[in-house]
């Protein structure tokens, strides 16, 4: 049976409101007073019994909050109860952290959640019905692009998120799902790893590796150090804080960027040597421990799992979307083990990033024996119970059977053990009872 998984992409879409009447904003308007209203009373609630459980919520104030709003359509008070219990779930383990120094969270009421039954979206004429109170629906013109959104209309939405900007703009972005046939993994099936790094994205397997350039550190660094010079300069609140949005934005855009070109670059890699396997890092712990310098520590926050893991996902999703299988393994020890021998490497004296073995010989770039030791290890975690090992320079070992005997008849055993008993009382010198001096 063919492998079936499921993607998800979030599309974003601009709400015309040029095209909508007065009625129709101030709807939308309304809509979000009174579910800010809503949310706020039920994280009130959470907050003074201590509930985390969207479901324990729901069961405890939906019927007084239908009461309350009855003109509202009741799903509405569905979302709100998972809002509100996400909202202070997160609250609770920020405190926790020491993150956060209100006495309980807030909801603003920028963003309301839409399920299936809240909205309706028309792809052919690029249209988004919203049921609002009363029973009423109000229907939007949504902006799109061509080579952007036109990708969706084969994918089958989900739940939405209705957001207003603070410069009065309304968007709806929307998770849209997609099933992929992938292929079965076979035993000759071919990979690739990829070593992710702060500068630098180095993939391959055992027959090449490859390098692109990201410099994605050094970008950071330098919209950091900007960052900090407008704190310490700009003394207007107003002024400082569009400043900060308008650089923190340029910075992702470029990294973005960088991060579209590193995965079609992969891609078109794996196309090009028929690769059906992608082999990631599993780096969830990225940043939890202090690294030792506060200059790392710094480096390895603005390069953090919640930004890494950016890059992670639409390399996923591109991946699947090409047919491409996605596996993660433990990337513990890889840029510090040797792959031919598993003995530790030490830094060589020939250069920066050289890591030699003192034991075989082996003297390698730290990032190409990462993705070697990456393609070891996956044959190593995630084939060991399905296919039949497979040596570092990727040839098949043949299986000549087990190197334990086979059973033999009890009685032969117990002959045999007999024998070996009197040999070894015949071997066993007599104890000395005199010792002459």
């Amino acid at each position: 049976m063919m492998p079936v998984e499921e993607i998800k992409l979030t599309a974003s879409f601009k709400i015309d409101l040029a095209d909508a009447d007065e009625a129709a904003i101030s709807e939308i308007h309304h809509l979000f007073a009174e579910y800010r209203k809503i949310v706020n009373e039920l994280i009130e609630y959470a907050h003074s019994h201590g509930v985390t459980s969207p479901r324990r919520l729901w069961y405890a104030k939906y019927h007084e909050m239908r009461q309350k709003h009855s003109t509202l359509p009741s799903h509405y008070i569905y979302v709100a109860c998972q809002d509100a219990a996400g909202t202070y779930k997160s609250f609770v383990e920020l405190k926790k952290l020491g993150m956060c120094e209100k006495e309980r969270p807030v909801f603003k009421g920028r963003a309301i959640w839409l399920d299936r039954q809240l909205f309706k979206l028309d792809v052919e004429d690029w249209r988004v019905s919203i049921a609002v109170h009363g029973g009423k629906w109000i229907t939007l013109r949504l902006l799109y692009g061509k080579k952007y959104h036109e990708r969706f209309k084969d994918m089958k939405p989900g739940e939405a998120r209705l957001v207003l900007k603070d410069d009065g703009n309304l968007y709806l972005n929307v998770v849209f799902r997609q099933t992929i046939v992938l292929p079965e993994i076979s035993a000759d099936a071919k990979i690739i790893a990829i070593d992710i790094n702060e500068n630098v994205v180095v993939y391959g397997n055992n027959e090449f590796v490859e390098r692109f350039e990201t410099n994605e550190g050094i970008i950071r660094t330098r919209y950091f150090l900007k960052r900090r010079r407008i704190q310490s300069k700009i003394r207007g609140r107003g002024l400082r804080a569009r400043l900060l949005g308008k650089y923190r934005g340029r910075e992702w855009h470029r990294i973005r960027e960088i991060y579209y070109k590193a995965v079609k670059r992969i891609i078109d890699k794996a196309k090009e040597a028929d690769v059906k396997i992608i082999i990631m890092e599993d780096l969830k712990h990225l940043n939890r421990k202090d690294k030792g310098s506060k200059e790392l520590n710094g480096r390895i926050h603005r390069w953090s799992y919640s930004r890494f893991q950016k890059i992670l996902k639409i390399l996923e999703y591109q991946a699947k979307l090409c047919g491409l299988h996605v596996k993660y393994v433990n990337p513990r020890g890889t840029s510090k083990t040797c792959p031919i021998c598993g003995d530790e490497l030490e830094e060589s004296s020939n250069g920066r990033r050289l890591m030699k073995c003192w034991k075989c010989g082996l003297e390698e770039d730290k990032d190409v024996i990462a993705v070697k030791n990456l393609v070891k290890r996956y044959y190593e975690e995630c084939m060991d119970a399905k296919l039949p090992k497979t040596s570092f320079n990727g040839r098949r070992q043949i299986d000549v059977g087990s190197s334990r005997s086979p059973r033999k008849p009890p009685n032969e055993r117990r002959e045999e053990g007999q024998k070996a008993q009197n040999v070894k009382a015949l071997s066993t010198p007599p104890p000395q009872l005199f010792s002459f001096y």
